[in-house]
């Protein structure tokens, strides 16, 4: 039974979606899911073309730039019958013969991942988006027997999580349907698993704190503190000496030899409470937008070029989707279960980077009106009001829609969101910017406001490129910049 491929608005829903780029989306959503594998290459890349057509409609890109990012990314991707790819999978399961009885057996393989989407969009078909998440992400049976589900959600730098969330979010069955297959074909790597039933639970704080010392979370440490203790432990000093050559694989690997970095790392994230309640979780969301926007924005070096590291950037571009994942989940030990599994790879992710360091005076000295390079001048009549102020973000938003690498307007949207639920907070309340002592959790953090993500959108553009503006399109970082050594090059 076919899924229906029609979405509703975004999030940020910014003003130029038309009939015309509606239909566009959802007729290229429709052709993505039918054509293409969830992997562009056998070693397990990912197919990002439904996330770049959306995050550019969202920003309110025209049908003729939606038709430009589909036929671009399309030229790379395989067909979703790895037959036609070369592959012999004659062994694995065609659609249609994965069944309730035998759904588990092909967990993790990618050979399965046609029979698995037409199994997953049956299942959405018939019983909808929430019992499906419920039946086959969240319940016990999808996590027992070594089937770990919900930790295969958060796999692969977070891209099922991120292939769901897009469907969570524009209300697209078939997005959902994608990414619970995309989730089944992924490792597990349940060895590095803290269940969710590990961590420990804390007596609720109902948001007191120190009279004058900001915001804290209503149950539990804030990821704030949590994020200090990653920092100040001994044994998670990086593995050394530094490799520049590494693959994320050999980094992984390193972090988890002897399981003493793995065992400390459990021990610091066991001790995150989610809460119990809407308005704790929302928070909690709301914690790990500003904490992911200054991992990926703020472990620069004073008085060298900015590097945004491509792995930290997966954590803003899936931060977003926690608000859409609280809303759509209806149970709350789920939601609960949820915000537990997404800390473990964000835990994971600032291991294998080199425990990267939070610089809040570095990421707040950035400019809060980041400009386009060579920008005309204005040229104000004298009636005009307040002469040349301008707001930056009509000029990023309308550069990054042309972006060729579609991380760029993912990251951007989670900036967006940002500025616009969080961007009038003053210095000192952010969640958990100070300890439970009534010191800073991270040197300068009181210092940081609703502008942080301004500033960082205008390091993202000045990194990847203004390409509307006559820049070369630039690189995301892949040095694992938290360790020492990576900065001894030249910029």
């Amino acid at each position: 039974m076919a899924v229906p491929s029609t979405i509703r608005r975004g999030l940020l829903n910014f003003p130029g979606a038309s009939p015309a780029s509606k239909a566009t989306v959802e007729a290229l959503l429709k052709a993505d899911a039918e054509a293409h594998h969830c992997f562009f290459r056998s070693v397990g890349f990912h197919n990002h073309l439904s996330h770049h057509v959306l995050a550019a409609y969202d920003l309110g890109a025209p049908a003729s730039v939606i038709n430009a990012i589909y036929d671009e990314e399309a030229k790379v991707q395989r067909p979703i019958d790895l037959k036609l790819d070369g592959a012999t999978p004659e062994a694995y399961p065609k659609p249609g013969e994965v069944k309730d009885s035998n759904w588990t057996n092909w967990l993790g393989d990618q050979k399965a991942y046609s029979a698995y989407l037409a199994f997953f969009s049956d299942k959405v078909v018939n019983f909808g988006v929430a019992k499906t998440l419920e039946d086959y992400v969240f319940s016990a049976a999808a996590n027992g027997n070594n089937s770990h589900m919900l930790l295969r959600l958060v796999s692969g730098a977070l891209h099922p999580f991120i292939q769901v969330g897009y469907g969570l979010e524009f209300g697209s069955d078939l997005l959902v349907a994608t990414g619970i297959a995309q989730a089944a074909v992924h490792a597990s790597q349940a060895f590095a698993y803290l269940p969710p039933d590990k961590f420990a639970d804390a007596p609720p704080t109902n948001g007191s704190h120190p009279v004058g010392k900001g915001r804290q979370p209503r149950s539990g440490p804030s990821i704030l503190s949590l994020l200090r203790q990653i920092y100040d432990s001994p044994k998670l000093t990086p593995v050394l000496p530094y490799d520049p050559d590494a693959l994320f694989s050999k980094r992984v690997k390193d972090f988890m030899e002897g399981g003493t970095r793995l065992s400390e790392l459990h021990r610091i994230l066991g001790q995150f409470d989610p809460g119990s309640t809407p308005e704790a979780l929302d928070d909690r969301a709301e914690e790990l937008v500003f904490i992911s926007t200054m991992l990926a924005f703020g472990t620069g070096r004073a008085h060298r070029k900015p590097r945004v590291d491509f792995f930290l950037m997966h954590l803003v571009t899936s931060s977003l989707f926690l608000p859409s994942y609280l809303k759509s989940t209806p149970n709350m030990e789920h939601k609960r279960a949820l915000l537990r599994t997404f800390l473990q790879p964000w835990g994971s992710i600032i291991m294998v980077r080199g425990r990267p360091r939070v610089n809040a005076k570095l990421l707040m000295s950035y400019t809060d009106n980041p400009l386009p390079p060579n920008p005309p001048p204005p040229k104000p009549q004298p009636a005009a009001l307040g002469g040349e102020a301008a707001n930056p973000w009509l000029a990023i938003v309308a550069d990054a829609i042309h972006a060729p690498e579609s991380h760029t307007p993912k990251t951007l949207r989670t900036l967006l969101y940002g500025a616009t639920r969080y961007g009038a907070l003053a210095k000192g309340e952010v969640i958990g910017a100070w300890g439970p002592g009534g010191q800073e959790t991270l040197p300068g953090i009181s210092e940081v406001d609703g502008t942080v993500f301004v500033r960082a959108a205008g390091v993202l553009m000045d990194t990847l490129g203004w390409v509307t503006h006559g820049q070369k399109e630039g690189n995301w970082d892949r040095s694992a910049l938290g360790w020492d050594d990576a900065w001894k090059g030249e910029d």
